[in-house]
């Protein structure tokens, strides 16, 4: 079982024709891999995400709306 941090935006991009949210995310070993990762997403200036980190059980550790 992994760890996951993901962000989503919560606009859809306009060049994309089938108008889905875009999302990414990174699976992890660790809860240290986990906050490594954690701190270098939300360090950007990025407006209109939201950032989630998920234990290895799926319970949702952390959200930050940007």
């Amino acid at each position: 079982m992994m760890w996951e941090v993901r962000a989503q935006l919560n606009k859809p991009n306009k060049e994309n024709p089938s108008g889905e949210l875009e999302w990414s995310g990174v699976l992890v070993d660790t809860q240290e891999e986990a906050e490594v990762w954690w701190k270098t997403r939300t360090s950007f200036n990025t407006k209109g995400a939201v950032h989630t980190m998920y234990d290895p059980t799926g319970k949702i550790v952390r959200t930050k709306f940007t």
